[in-house]
């Protein structure tokens, strides 16, 4: 059965907004879900109120009554019971495909970064609570299906914010192991379209973990990027990033986001080459890889304007 009808959660984050106007774009009738205590407002999309504690029976109800036929979580990696308390309201409902909130800097089943950073645990434990379901019986109705997307570094996001390590006001490049580690990372509004793409379920996309980037690139590529468009030479820094993991590891672990910010900026640099060691599914999507020259200059311009 086709997917018709498409519910995302998380829609007011970091990516959602871009995965809303992707789907408002799309063939696909889009509701957004919204928290009953919820202030955010979508004036241009259809709400779905659901409870704060999200209460399977009612989710369930909600779903069967606008008939959803995929769920899109776009909220935190952290948040595991939510994930969990939907999951459940989608198997019990006719949702055929749920999206977990696999996006983001670090690869999940990579067993280093589970062992370097608990989100990773998190994410790993909601996906296999959806292979948990995948054989499962629904009284005649097709067996529920998951894809999870991973992106590598938000890319576009990461320029303006310092994920990626260079600083566009300071003109500070700290650079991981000299700067020449080829690495994955993907513009919002790509992740926005390998979603609606996956959406179309193409052969290959079930039950598994889709790798995809619009960018590959190393930092001294980025750089010379950055440097050709603001006409600046940036301050270089040349960092360990087994060393910078070492320092700033412990203090994550006690609840320094400012350290957790830099382990997950330096580990989604040095640990997410998806040529290097997974099988891309750009190809399998019919995504390609966008021009990092204009990514760079639409970054330039918003960091000099805010």
């Amino acid at each position: 059965m086709a997917i018709k009808n498409v519910a995302l959660i998380g829609a007011s984050g970091t990516l959602g907004p871009s995965i809303l106007t992707a789907l408002n774009g799309s063939p696909y009738k889009t509701f957004v879900l919204n928290r009953a205590s919820s202030k955010s407002k979508y004036p241009n999309s259809s709400v779905i109120t659901i409870p704060d504690d999200l209460d399977v029976q009612e989710v369930t109800k909600r779903f069967n009554e606008e008939s959803i036929d995929a769920l899109i979580l776009a909220i935190s990696g952290a948040h595991v019971d939510a994930q969990k308390k939907l999951i459940d309201a989608a198997f019990a409902s006719k949702v055929q495909l749920v999206m977990p909130a696999e996006f983001g800097s670090c690869d999940s089943a990579d067993e280093r970064s589970i062992a370097l950073m608990p989100l990773y645990t998190n994410k790993r434990d909601v996906r296999d609570y959806l292979v948990s379901f995948e054989q499962k019986e629904r009284n005649g109705r097709p067996k529920l299906t998951w894809t999870a997307l991973v992106t590598g570094h938000f890319f576009d996001w990461g320029l303006e914010n310092n994920l990626l390590r260079i600083d566009i006001n300071k003109k500070i490049a700290h650079l991981a192991d000299g700067g020449n580690v080829k690495f994955s990372a993907s513009n919002l509004s790509f992740i926005a379209k390998a979603v609606v793409k996956v959406l179309g379920q193409p052969e290959g996309s079930k039950n598994t973990l889709l790798y995809v980037h619009s960018n590959y690139l190393t930092q001294l590529e980025l750089l010379a990027a950055i440097e050709k468009e603001t006409g600046e030479k940036f301050e270089r820094v040349n960092e360990s990033s087994a060393e910078v993991i070492k320092q700033h590891r412990p203090k994550m672990l006690e609840g320094d986001h400012e350290a957790y910010e830099t382990t997950v900026a330096v580990w989604g640099i040095v640990s997410s080459d998806w040529i290097g060691s997974k099988k891309l599914a750009n190809g399998l999507l019919g995504l390609e890889e966008e021009k990092v020259e204009e990514v760079v200059r639409r970054a330039v311009q918003n960091v000099k304007a805010a």
